[in-house]
């Protein structure tokens, strides 16, 4: 820990936004949340089931929702299929649930539904399917803040809802089915490359991306293989030794190491296992296997040890040691109907997972080694389970209105120092929207700091959030006294010791601190005591000529008072 007096902020301004910070926090844009599929979030997720909102439209299928800053998209269904229009994509916002905007994607004959490949950069994406991989549709990319269609694809492609895509590092979507991959142009939606391949079950073929390596599960002689596939040609590099077995049903994900993991399973004891692979940039060599559970149309979960959260033969959630395949620790037996679960991992270990259920539908939060924090019914959830947001919020989609967005705000904590004309009047009367900092070149309405999680020197969970800023380096800092003067094209809130937190760098607008192995806030901050107050503030690069000659602005504060 450091300390710098006020005098000195200007020159840690320099060695603030001279250097990026390495790694940010993510949304949940895809089916997993991220292109490895391995449901790790850096986001802190929920302590309890605390409603901050609920409801929506109506819909007789739970689908996975999928979010990006400040919204959250999902299909919701009013028809069986076949329909033509009763399966639009919602639009609502991840804050207080209002709706957006709704589009319908153009039924093609034969076709049964819309389905969600994803969001990413602001842009939806999305496409019809029919009866498994049945029917071929052009993929559809939408504005994600209006629904106003972008472009459609070139070509058309056969994937589904259970299939899902990842997005590769310049946000082209990679779809994958169990005939064919394909990879579109985020900008145009020309066909970059297509690949034939062949999965042995339609409507579950999809894949997971770790750096150019694109991974798939191939049906081989005597069962199935993982293949890699080049990311940036679609060319074939290599396969896998066979896994036995000839039914399919579940996507690969990877591990932070670069670990492939695969539940291979077709409800049999005898060839039912969750294998892992080493990739040597040579080939793939086997490191272990353990029985699994029968399931389908499943997205499993790393922790951020790297070990492994599965689902055994006695419908329990096992984690096991990523390297070995050792059990180290596992659930309760889980409620009937266990066929589908979805898992999710946030900052703090916590665990997420729907059961896939449906008249036994459940979703639960286990701490790290399996123990239930809480549980809440959703009959019929399907694959409408997890999605972890940056700022923590956790969407739960049932079917029905039963859409629920969870979310822990810490406890003793108090906004202050607003750019909105409350206070202090911003340096050019730049002011922003109630509650939030002065108004910047890119946000009119200013940028928010929000608190996330538990305040609490025992189980210190406590996260920034900082929203609404330009996608530059952010910077977030604690202080022991409140202050409220203009600085920069803002107001400097905090005051007295300062302690640099840690930098990041904002993705879609807005970062969270801690991340990636960052230090505790209060151990960071050097708090020892309970009851002690202590003031944050984010301040941010903003170099666009706009109000003063300065090049950053800053948040509001938050006060916070910490507990045992």
């Amino acid at each position: 820990m450091f300390a710098v007096p006020p005098s000195s902020i200007t020159l840690l301004a320099l060695l603030v936004f001279g250097s990026l910070a390495s790694a940010t926090p993510r949304d949940w844009s895809n089916n997993g949340g991220n292109a490895r599929r391995n449901g790790l979030t850096p986001a802190v997720g929920p302590e309890a089931p605390s409603l901050a909102w609920s409801g929506g439209r109506s819909s007789v299928i739970a689908w996975q929702p999928v979010i990006e800053g400040s919204r959250v998209y999902m299909v919701r269904q009013t028809s069986f299929p076949p329909e033509q229009f009763g399966a639009p994509i919602v639009c609502q916002d991840l804050a207080t649930g209002t709706e957006l905007w709704s589009a319908n994607i153009p039924s093609n004959a034969g076709d049964w539904t819309t389905w969600i490949a994803g969001v990413k950069d602001g842009r939806v994406y999305a496409s019809r399917s029919g009866n498994g991989g049945s029917v071929a549709a052009r993929l559809h990319c939408l504005d994600a803040a209006t629904g106003a269609t972008l472009w459609t694809s070139a070509d058309a492609q056969n994937g589904g809802a259970y299939d899902g895509v990842v997005f590769a590092p310049n946000g082209d979507p990679i779809v994958s089915t169990y005939s064919r991959i394909w990879r579109f142009d985020q900008a145009t939606g020309q066909t970059i490359w297509t690949s034939p391949r062949v999965g042995s079950v339609s409507g579950h073929g999809g894949g997971a991306l770790h750096g150019d390596a694109f991974y798939t599960a191939e049906v081989v002689g005597g069962g199935h293989a993982i293949r890699r596939w080049d990311v940036n040609s679609g060319m074939q590099v290599y396969t896998g030794p066979t896994m036995n077995g000839f039914l399919h049903q579940t996507t690969p994900m990877v591990g932070l190491d670069g670990t492939i993991y695969l539940p291979r399973v077709q409800n049999s004891a005898v060839v039912d296992f969750m294998y892992a692979f080493r990739d040597t940039g040579s080939g793939l060599v086997p490191l272990w296997s353990r029985p699994a559970g029968y399931c389908y149309a499943s997205e499993f979960a790393i922790a951020h040890d790297n070990s492994v959260y599965m689902l055994n033969q006695a419908s329990q959630i096992e984690r096991v040691d990523g390297a070995t395949g050792a059990l180290l620790h596992s659930s309760a037996t889980l409620v009937a109907d266990t066929w589908e679960p979805r898992l999710g991992v946030d900052a703090m270990g916590k665990v997420f997972v729907s059961n896939g259920g449906f008249p036994n539908g459940r979703f639960w939060s286990f701490n790290a080694d399996l123990t239930e924090r809480w549980t809440v019914a959703v009959p019929n959830i399907n694959i409408g389970a997890p999605a972890i947001a940056s700022d923590g919020t956790l969407i739960v989609a049932g079917v029905g209105t039963n859409v629920l967005a969870y979310r822990t705000t810490p406890a003793f904590q108090a906004s202050y120092c607003f750019g909105d004309g409350s206070g202090v009047a911003c340096p050019c009367g730049n002011f922003g929207a109630q509650g939030r900092g002065c108004a910047s070149s890119v946000n009119a309405a200013g940028a928010l700091l929000q608190g996330q999680g538990a305040a609490r020197l025992s189980n210190d969970t406590l996260a920034l959030r900082g929203s609404g800023m330009p996608n530059t380096p952010v910077l977030y800092f604690q202080g022991s006294a409140q202050a409220q003067t203009t600085f920069g094209d803002g107001l400097r809130c905090v005051a007295g010791t300062l302690v640099r937190l840690g930098t990041e760098v904002n993705v879609a607008g807005a970062s969270l601190h801690p991340s990636n192995g960052d230090l505790a806030v209060s151990v960071r901050g050097g708090v020892t005591q309970a009851g002690q107050v202590r003031h944050y503030q984010a301040w941010y690069r903003n170099s666009a000529a706009f109000c003063t000659s300065s090049t950053f602005n800053l948040t509001n504060g938050i006060s916070i008072t910490w507990q045992p």
